[in-house]
């Protein structure tokens, strides 16, 4: 995440997320599922702004239509729930540029919370404390703690709870984006969760190494097959992603979908991915990467 000041207010680049593995070992008596997943933040951005508004009202304009500007969006709850917290008076007019794919894996709303705390944390003088910030963050979405370390945590519980992670080296993906979106509750909603479940320790091991091709080998999305089979055309973009091997050292579905990407041996290698997959009409197709 990135945050600075500008004329008037506040900007915050929000970034998406990807998910190197994803466990998810049962599902707890509070109706949630426990995850266990490594997270990398990537360099593909939604762009908030902040001003302030001495009415005391929260106001979020957004270029997707689509996208609700009431409560139900996460920006709107975290602007209030950190309002209350505070007891601070002042408001904020909120302008939101989307350009993290929705219904997608890549927690842009989570991403867009947290920045949403950060920046108006700086808007509004407040000096909130790192804890007090991810226990709001934590009552907002499951994901949006994650985004107040980064760039690469493990995080457990429902995500809440987070390891930030040392890079060593850069990691670069080719993401590709289809089309349709796929609904988190609904894949959640169709998974059982296994018997023995998998290890995060390779996965681990492989990014403390700064070794691409092991931690191709340990790329792991628990919510993949329930997605394929609730959208079974994203097969072609697993298999397309499949067929690079000679580019890629792995590939996979970010969260509960709908996008995939392919973890590269090196920038040239993902710009030659890129390449093949942009005209076969899978989606948007780009490259991102996630530095130290």
């Amino acid at each position: 995440m990135i945050v600075r000041s500008i004329a008037g207010g506040v900007e915050a680049l929000a970034p998406a997320k990807l998910n190197l593995f994803l466990e998810v070992p049962r599902r707890r008596p509070d109706g949630y599922h426990e995850v266990e997943s490594l997270m990398v933040a990537v360099d593909l951005f939604d762009t908030l702004t902040f001003r302030d508004d001495e009415s005391g009202a929260i106001a979020l304009e957004c270029d997707d239509p689509d996208l609700p500007v009431d409560g139900r969006n996460l920006v709107v709850r975290a602007a209030e729930a950190l309002k209350r917290s505070s007891g601070v008076r002042s408001g904020a007019r909120i302008a939101l540029k989307k350009a993290i794919p929705a219904q997608a894996g890549l927690a842009g709303g989570s991403s867009d919370a947290a920045a949403t705390l950060t920046a108006l944390d700086r808007l509004w003088n407040l000096g909130t404390p790192p804890g007090r910030l991810a226990e709001l963050a934590a009552g907002i979405g499951s994901d949006v703690a994650f985004f107040l370390h980064g760039p690469a945590a493990a995080c457990r519980g429902r995500g809440e709870r987070v390891e930030p992670l040392s890079l060593s080296n850069s990691l670069t993906f080719v993401l590709v984006a289809p089309r349709v979106g796929l609904s988190t509750a609904d894949v959640y909603r169709r998974l059982t969760p296994p018997e023995t479940p998998e290890s995060i320790g390779p996965a681990l091991d492989a990014l403390a190494l700064g070794d691409p091709e092991a931690l191709g080998r340990s790329l792991f999305n628990r919510l993949q097959p329930v997605a394929e089979a609730i959208r079974p055309e994203l097969a072609s973009v697993r298999d397309a992603l499949a067929d690079l091997r000679p580019h890629l050292c792995g590939s996979l579905m970010s969260g509960s979908g709908s996008a995939y990407f392919g973890l590269a041996r090196d920038a040239e290698s993902a710009k030659r991915a890129a390449d093949v997959l942009t005209p076969l009409g899978l989606g948007s197709v780009r490259v991102v990467t996630c530095g130290p």
